[in-house]
């Protein structure tokens, strides 16, 4: 039996005693041990707890408080029965859906580990901002790094590890509920510290006090742990999302920039188009990374005007020489695009090929195509959009 302060071995009582045992017990304990009778030492000291366990033991509801606070508290912290302390919620109400979290946290470069007590709503606000918190301090060095990764392993893991202190919390409220009379609340805790216990003599406490009380058993809703973890990786994967947004994007920078930078006079090389009909013709140009589109001249799909006078550029990029100046309402075909698609390869009537910004096109024929234009082969004289 456990019997932190003695109350029950100074009597020499077992738990379950009766009052008639403890009327008896006390006064032969009380005689025994009276000063005036007994010169020992500790005569003195013994016969004043005799009388303070007795009161304690005589009354069932303080009887019931130190049975179970006896079951969380070694001699040396029991705390002060007249003066038993509720743990309150993170805003400061009184409420038995409590739960104890230790969780990890940067201070400095070096972790710590805090203790904190809250209802589920709590637990969301503080889990978030200690998770917040460690990522915006574990960027800067590798040991810091290091140790937000163990943070958030530890913190992950033991969202519902710590058995000990949430049985010890409580078990203390449902003393501290008690204590201040305050039966359906206490119920709620004892019932609840239940499925922390972890030996018979805490179980059978519990149990006791739930059925003196009459307690029905309750359906209560389970706290959610794994959504309480769910919210630390979330940071993680804002993180991810990040990272993958920033190489994507350098990715594409890479891409659009990369063949356009330097000198383009000294990197040209042969351009080969090749027609439907098999026939091909080879231009000398500069130009970047192209996506092709095959040159049909007898589609009228990819024919597209210019929507003002332009000047059409050996490469994707005004750095690149002239090649030749076009009226607007000049029709051309679009045979590529570069990757970014802000420029576009066109034929020309002569069948050589240079670049135009694409927002300068607008589909369809306006001006009449030239009969030699090798751009679009047709035996009408009158060519449509």
């Amino acid at each position: 039996m456990i019997d932190p302060l003695g109350y029950y071995a100074l009597l020499d009582l077992p738990l379950n005693f009766d009052e008639t045992g403890l009327k008896i017990s006390y006064r032969e304990k009380a005689k025994f041990w009276h000063p005036d009778h007994n010169k020992s030492p500790e005569a003195m000291e013994n016969f004043q707890k005799l009388a303070v366990a007795y009161e304690i033991l005589k009354n069932p509801q303080s009887k019931m408080v130190y049975d179970i606070l006896a079951t969380v508290y070694e001699t040396s912290d029991f705390p002060d029965m007249k003066a038993l302390k509720i743990y309150c919620s993170a805003k400061g109400e009184e409420t038995p859906y409590l739960r104890v979290f230790n969780l990890y946290k940067m201070v400095g470069f070096k972790l710590k580990v805090q203790k904190l007590i809250g209802t589920f709503t709590d637990a969301i606000s503080f889990i978030s901002k200690i998770t917040a918190h460690n990522w915006l301090k574990g960027w800067w060095t590798p040991q810091a790094f290091k140790q937000n990764i163990f943070a958030l392993k530890q913190n992950y893991q033991g969202i519902n590890a710590n058995t000990t202190d949430n049985y010890k919390l409580l078990a203390h409220n449902a003393a501290a509920f008690l204590n201040e009379n305050k039966i359906p609340n206490a119920c709620l805790s004892a019932y609840q510290a239940l499925e922390y216990a972890t030996t018979t003599q805490q179980r059978r406490i519990l149990e006791l006090f739930l059925a003196k009380c009459r307690f029905e058993k309750v359906t209560l809703k389970p706290w959610n742990f794994k959504y309480l973890q769910k919210i630390q990786l979330k940071f993680l994967y804002a993180l991810l999302g990040i990272l993958s947004l920033i190489l994507i994007a350098g990715g594409a920078y890479f891409a659009s920039t990369h063949y356009t930078k330097g000198e383009p006079e000294k990197t040209a090389y042969y351009q080969k188009v090749r027609f439907n009909s098999g026939s091909e013709t080879v231009d000398d140009m500069v130009t970047a990374k192209i996506f092709n589109i095959p040159a049909d001249t007898k589609d009228t799909t990819m024919l597209y005007h210019l929507t003002s006078a332009q000047k059409i550029m050996y490469g994707p990029s005004e750095k690149f020489d002239v090649m030749t100046e076009l009226k607007k309402g000049h029709t051309v075909r679009i045979t590529g695009y570069t990757v970014d698609k802000l420029w576009a390869r066109v034929m020309l009537d002569d069948g050589q090929m240079g670049f135009v910004l694409k927002k300068h096109l607008e589909k369809g024929v306006q001006n009449e195509i030239p009969a030699e234009s090798k751009i679009f082969e047709t035996t009408n004289e009158k060519n449509t959009q």
